[in-house]
């Protein structure tokens, strides 16, 4: 099962909300962290990302289970809590992380936890094409993975979890088809999420500069893949965001966007004048994340917060949520 990729679920419909009821369905906390495939052989972890990038080394804490079990592919998510609430802010400071002891110093000050609610793979054998209901039961039946492991929690009652994580700030829910097979890499209706808060993920464009800091990231000009009515593939402008350009993420984007520039707009429409005026054009491969409060007429983002950059997202794949 080497490059195996993760199930995506498919977003809520905005009247539809989540299907079904307890006994076709299952129902899940839909954690604000970073999804992660735990592969442990030989007594080894080895944690990617949905893309594939290896981030074992930024989570050095999550080696416990390797002792534990010889063969197992799990699929979850890690999350750093505060309060006991998932903090992806926190979470984004280790993401990078790619040296042993720099992953070591960030487990101590900011330890993560690794959420898991599947199996894929369990001594040898393929689980993917069983059921939901069969793969939950024999995730049960491992033994403990120690304090930086939890098994998700499932419950019967939509419209209580519903409720409950919406008191409580979390993220939202995922409702599973208790039927449904395990689909490596594809988007299923079988498993639907509903978010409580709006995020999205989007490709940097182009960025413009501080006004009193030469050279420093000021803002970023960001896009999503969209099909036009010509059913032309282009990246739609999806606006401009400053807000949150602060510490670790704001050098990181510096890293990574240097390389990237071009002398145009990668937009596939115009970019507001205001917007363009002074911008540094770039190659459309960095993956944020932002938090908004829904979209404008023509398409744009109304007020954008970055959260940080998600390198687990493939840059093919980023579309209007």
């Amino acid at each position: 099962m080497d490059g195996v990729r993760p199930m995506l679920a498919a977003p809520a419909g905005p009247r539809r909300g989540l299907p079904g009821d307890g006994s076709a369905w299952a129902y899940e906390v839909k954690w604000d962290g970073m999804r992660v495939l735990a592969d442990i052989t030989d007594g080894r972890v080895r944690l990617s990302t949905r893309t594939g990038g290896d981030v074992t080394a930024a989570f050095p804490e999550l080696s416990g289970p390797a002792a534990q079990h010889r063969d197992v592919l799990l699929d979850g998510e890690v999350v750093v809590l505060r309060d006991g609430v998932p903090s992806f802010a926190a979470l984004a400071e280790r993401i990078h992380v790619r040296d042993l002891r720099r992953g070591q110093a960030l487990a101590a000050a900011l330890p993560a936890t690794f959420i898991v609610f599947d199996v894929l793979r369990l001594y040898g054998v393929d689980l993917t094409g069983r059921s939901w209901q069969e793969r939950r039961e024999a995730l049960e039946r491992l033994a403990p993975m120690g304090p930086a492991w939890q098994l998700s929690p499932v419950y019967d009652d939509r419209d209580a979890l519903v409720a409950a994580t919406l008191e409580q700030g979390l993220e939202g829910v995922v409702a599973k088809r208790r039927s449904s097979r395990y689909l490596p890499g594809a988007r299923s209706g079988d498993w639907v999420k509903l978010a409580h808060r709006r995020f999205q993920t989007c490709l940097v464009g182009g960025w413009r500069t501080e006004t009193h800091a030469r050279g420093r990231i000021g803002a970023l000009l960001i896009g999503v893949w969209d099909t036009g009515a010509e059913g032309v593939r282009g990246l739609r402008y999806a606006g401009r965001v400053g807000s949150g350009l602060t510490g670790v993420s704001a050098a990181e984007l510096q890293r990574l966007l240097g390389p990237l520039e071009r002398d145009s707009p990668p937009f596939a429409g115009p970019v507001p004048r205001l917007d363009a005026a002074g911008s540094i054009w770039v190659e459309p491969q960095v993956v944020v994340e932002v938090r908004h409060k829904g979209h404008t007429e023509g398409g744009r983002l109304r007020e954008p917060v970055l959260r940080g950059l998600r390198p687990d997202a493939d840059p093919a794949t980023v579309a209007d949520e």
